[in-house]
């Protein structure tokens, strides 16, 4: 409890993919006759910020003070998935390109009126194009602006090609006199990180990096965690396994 109340006097940069997290709510009425499938009628549609969004809300619901830096789309997704940012989720670092489609991820939910919801499908709609040279370099220079006087920075690597390791040994670079964090959770390049301070990859993303099988052999799990940090020479992993702690 004592550190979450330090939250409040930090500073956290949030670099990386702003996904809309789309959530469609819907009761189920019967078995479709065409397939077979659930009808569903439709109730209600939320739309949060997922990805670095997430982090960056996390953090803000921590109490600290957040500088996001992104790109998002100038369409309706990234309108609302703005909306839903908090208050203390500073935005001037969110990059606006000309074309530029919000990712969003679509999930539907089913369920009685006195039930649980449960998901029944997910629909992604990612850019169908790369991130440009142009639209990393712009934040790039918002992430340099906004680590000034960061008190941490986290990075959230999604794979969109937005965030590299490249950008964030440039970031460690700048804050490294001042003794500032610099955090990494990366879906899909995990390894290529190198000498920052700590990563957090969940247990599946560790056995995709190392082609290992975890499991619930503790032993294999410190074995894997081990490699990974002397893979990364980074002072800590932290690998997440979910429910299981």
């Amino acid at each position: 409890i004592e550190i979450v109340r330090k939250f409040k006097a930090a500073t956290v940069v949030v670099i990386g993919d702003l996904i809309a997290d789309e959530y469609v709510y819907g009761r189920v009425a019967r078995v479709s006759r065409e397939a077979p499938v659930l009808i569903l009628e439709y109730d209600s549609t939320d739309v949060v910020p997922g990805g670095a969004g997430n982090a960056a809300n996390n953090v803000a619901a921590l109490g600290g003070q957040v500088r996001l830096v992104s790109l998002v789309g100038r369409d309706e997704p990234g309108r609302r998935v703005q909306r839903a940012l908090r208050s203390r989720v500073d935005r001037r670092g969110l990059v606006r390109p000309a074309g530029f489609r919000t990712p969003v991820k679509t999930r539907i939910l089913a369920g009685g009126i006195h039930s649980a919801k449960q998901q029944v499908v997910r629909i992604d709609r990612l850019s169908s194009r790369a991130v440009t040279d142009a639209e990393r370099g712009a934040v790039a220079r918002a992430a340099h602006a906004a680590v000034r006087d960061a008190d941490a920075v986290l990075i959230s690597d999604y794979g969109s090609g937005l965030v590299t390791p490249a950008l964030a040994r440039d970031l460690a670079g700048r804050v490294r006199r001042r003794g500032v964090p610099v955090l990494v959770d990366s879906r899909y390049a995990l390894t290529k990180y190198h000498g920052l301070t700590a990563c957090a990859p969940n247990e599946s993303e560790v056995e995709q990096a190392l082609g290992v099988r975890i499991d619930d052999h503790l032993r294999v799990l410190e074995r894997a965690g081990r490699r990974l940090l002397d893979r990364t020479k980074m002072a800590a992993v932290i690998v997440t396994r979910g429910s299981r702690g």
